[in-house]
């Protein structure tokens, strides 16, 4: 008889491991300091994912070390290599140069109400020597207030139209087939899969299975799970163009999404390894379907999609925000109404006054930020943002650190980890806008993605939360004063 333990026994001991590493992290983050905490969180979200895997047995050994040693290899080269660091900061000032191109044609049409008057002062974080994660925006004098609704949406717009026109040149798929295979035999996933995942760089969780689109009926479980997850781990070019918008940084943000590529590939074959043939293993074929008759053709579609999603983005955040608004009513009002009906004020001392949904996220992710290695002071703030984001979605999320930005600021270490978990889709309604974007490309799909749709959630999630163990072990520790 084999004494090989069990698949439970495995999944018991791994999730030993997770409380394990959560507890030291947590308890002994002074001793350990914030790379300690980071070590921590890594062994941590990995053991996690392992102990939620269908097979450990069936895991390809090459895949998960590749995958683990290129994210590395890449968070090193941006944080650390002049170079790199000097290209990623190029193109994140080209951004930033799109977003004020993007200004122009907003103030054209809505006036004073798409302008910040007053000079600018940045107030930006030392860590690594260069830019910060999150840039606090201050104008000085005669300023004007930030309008939503006319100064991050019309972003997306004009990136969405800019990037319709590169991907009708060609140079998006030449940028993504570039990636692809460098991620494809390194790693040994199928051409497809990896495409999808590349193209998440710079396109939406609904508009990249487009490059892959002709494979998608016919894709195995575990490639369609590395499709949703991916977009799930990652955030498009226009939703790029409005965090920027908010004053996040651009490098920052580009790192994030870079390094998503190959964690999110590597965690979903961690979670659902491959035990079927794909139809496209070794090759990474883009297909380009020609939708525009030329260049003005394309951005006119450009823009009007970037219209849609601006609008999608809008009436998301008037629905979140206003049921976050709800709970907290209905939070706050627990603990008068239990003292209107006769219990005791002294026995319900333990129920804060003015209990808040973002306080119950705080205390429950608060172990999740330490082990990102967050500042421990910081943890339950940084832990309150987490928990927006999966229950409402990043751009709440990013709304209030821009918020607490402006008014009470997180340590410098504690926002640039911040800005890296917050970076992604991840979030419950992204199940619905993927079950109807891919759905509509594979209706015979469409309960495969429904009952990946939650495998989907988690994988995307946790590669934001190792992007962010990763930098946070990468990154240099703050420096203290004598």
């Amino acid at each position: 008889m084999s004494t090989a333990p069990t698949p439970l026994a495995w999944r018991l001991g791994l999730f030993g491991l997770v409380a394990g590493l959560t507890a030291t992290a947590s308890f002994g983050s002074a001793s350990l300091g914030p790379r300690g905490q980071a070590v921590c969180g890594l062994g941590a979200f990995l053991a996690l994912a392992a102990g939620c895997s269908q097979n450990l047995r069936n895991v390809n050994a090459r895949t998960i070390v590749t995958g683990i040693l290129l994210q590395f290899l890449l968070a090193y080269s941006v944080l650390h290599v002049e170079w790199v660091k000097t290209g990623f900061e190029w193109v994140g000032g080209g951004i930033k140069k799109l977003v004020e191109c993007s200004d122009k044609g907003a103030e054209f049409v809505f006036g004073d109400l798409a302008k910040v008057r007053g000079p600018l002062t940045n107030e930006v974080g030392a860590v690594l020597g260069g830019p910060g994660a999150f840039v606090t925006q201050q104008r000085n004098t005669g300023a004007i207030p930030f309008h939503f609704a006319f100064r991050a949406l019309p972003p997306i717009i004009f990136i969405s139209s800019f990037f319709s026109v590169l991907y009708y040149f060609g140079v998006l798929q030449l940028l993504v087939k570039l990636f692809a295979r460098v991620m494809m035999y390194l790693m040994g996933t199928s051409g497809a899969e990896t495409l999808s995942v590349s193209a998440n760089v710079f396109m939406g969780q609904t508009e990249a299975p487009l490059i892959v689109k002709p494979f998608v009926p016919k894709m195995t479980q575990s490639e369609l799970l590395a499709l949703m997850a991916s977009g799930m781990a990652h955030i498009s070019g226009g939703m790029m163009a409005v965090y920027i918008s908010y004053g996040a940084d651009p490098v920052s943000i580009l790192c994030t999404c870079v390094m998503a590529c190959p964690c999110s590939l590597y965690l979903t074959k961690l979670v659902l390894p491959e035990t079927e043939t794909p139809e496209t293993m070794g090759n990474a074929t883009v297909v380009v379907p020609k939708v525009h008759a030329n260049a003005i053709d394309a951005a006119a579609g450009g823009v009007k999609d970037g219209l849609m999603l601006a609008l999608n983005v809008a009436a998301m955040l008037i629905g979140f925000l206003a049921f976050i608004a709800l709970f907290d009513v209905i939070l706050g009002s627990i603990k008068p109404t239990l003292i209107g009906v006769g219990l005791s004020a002294d026995r319900l001392e333990w129920i804060p006054d003015k209990l808040s949904l973002q306080m119950i996220f705080g205390w429950l992710f608060a172990p999740v930020a330490v082990l990102i290695g967050v500042d421990p002071d910081d943890s339950r703030r940084v832990g309150t943002l987490l928990g927006i984001k999966l229950a409402a979605n990043e751009h709440v999320a990013y709304l209030t650190l821009k918020d607490w930005t402006a008014h009470d600021p997180l340590g410098e270490r504690s926002r640039l980890l911040a800005v890296y978990a917050l970076t992604g889709f991840a979030n419950f309604s992204s199940i619905g806008i993927q079950l109807g974007g891919i759905g509509a490309m594979a209706e015979n799909r469409r309960g495969d993605l429904a009952r990946l749709g939650m495998k989907a959630l988690f994988i995307g999630y946790l590669a934001t939360l190792v992007n962010a163990a990763v930098a946070g072990l990468l990154m240099a520790p703050p420096t203290t004063s004598p």
